[in-house]
C-alpha cells in the first residue's frame, strides 16, 4: 500500500472514530453522585447468652449482638452512573463507613462475693467498599422518580478488638475478635430521586447490604468474651441497613 493511501486511510479512520465518539451521547448519559449517611442497624450476633457453672459459682454471659458493641458512625462516598436508557442505569460506587466501639457489660461471675461484672471496651472499626450494580428508575422524565437497584462488590473490613476485664476488674486484656480481611458484599436498594434543577438531582436511598464472613482471629483470650478461639460466630456474615442522601450532577 502506498504511504499516501495509508495516511489517507488513517486520517479517515480518525475522523470516523471522532464522529462515533461525538455521536455517543456520553454527556447526556453520565452523572456523578456524592453521598453521605449512616447505617440504621445491623442484623447479626457474636453469640447468644449462656450460663456456665464453674468452681465457686457460675459464669453468665449476655447475648452479644453487633449493635450492642458498635454505634454506627457516618458513611460517605461517590458514585459514577451511566444511563443505558431512560429507565435503566449502571453504576460503580466507592464508600467508607465508620463504626464507633462502645463499653459493654458482656457477662458476670456470680459466686460467694456476689455479682462481679465482666466489662469490655470495644475499639473503633471501619470498612472501605467498592461495588458495581444497576438501578431501574420508574416514572422516567418526571421530577419525582422512585427506583430499585442492586449491586455486588468487595469490602475491606478492619480488624476488630476489645479490652476485656477480669470479673470485677478494669478492662486490661486486649482480645482480637476478627482480623483485617477483604470480603464479598451484596447490596439491594430502593429510594426516591428528585430533580430541582435541570442538571442536579437529590437522591434518598434505603439499602440492605449483606457482608460475607471475615477471618477468625484465633486469639485464645476470646474465652474472656465467652467465645472459643475457633468459634466462627465472631466473624459470621451479617446485614447492614444504610440510609443515604446524595447530590447527583449530570454532565
Amino acid at each position: 500500500m502506498k504511504p499516501r493511501s495509508a495516511s489517507n486511510m488513517f486520517a479517515a479512520a480518525c475522523v470516523a472514530a471522532a464522529s462515533a465518539a461525538h455521536a455517543l451521547p456520553l454527556t447526556d448519559r453520565a452523572s456523578f453522585e456524592l453521598f453521605t449517611g449512616s447505617a440504621i442497624g445491623t442484623q447479626g450476633t457474636y453469640r447468644d447468652s449462656f450460663h456456665e457453672p464453674v468452681d465457686g459459682g457460675a459464669m453468665d454471659f449476655n447475648k452479644l449482638a453487633f449493635d450492642d458493641v458498635y454505634r454506627h458512625g457516618y458513611s460517605a462516598g461517590a458514585e459514577f452512573d451511566y444511563s443505558v436508557d431512560s429507565n435503566f442505569t449502571a453504576f460503580a460506587r466507592a464508600a467508607y463507613s465508620q463504626l464507633d466501639g462502645m463499653n459493654r457489660e458482656v457477662g458476670s461471675f456470680n459466686g460467694v462475693d456476689g455479682h462481679l461484672p465482666i466489662n469490655a471496651r470495644f475499639g473503633d472499626a471501619d470498612s472501605r467498599e467498592l461495588d458495581v450494580g444497576a438501578r431501574y428508575m420508574f416514572a422516567a422524565g418526571e421530577k419525582w422518580r422512585p427506583f430499585l437497584g442492586g449491586g455486588i462488590g468487595m469490602t475491606r473490613l478492619s480488624s476488630t478488638s476489645a479490652l476485656v476485664s477480669e470479673p470485677g476488674g478494669a478492662p486490661t486484656t486486649r482480645v482480637e475478635l476478627g482480623r483485617e480481611s477483604t470480603e464479598m458484599v451484596e447490596r439491594v436498594e430502593t429510594g426516591l430521586e428528585f430533580s430541582p434543577l435541570h442538571n442536579l438531582d437529590l437522591r434518598l436511598t434505603a439499602a440492605a447490604s449483606h457482608i460475607q464472613s471475615g477471618r477468625p482471629s484465633g486469639d485464645p483470650n476470646l474465652a474472656l468474651l465467652g467465645l472459643d478461639e475457633d468459634n466462627r460466630s465472631v466473624v459470621r456474615g451479617h446485614w447492614d441497613f444504610p440510609a443515604e442522601i446524595g447530590a447527583v450532577w449530570h454532565f
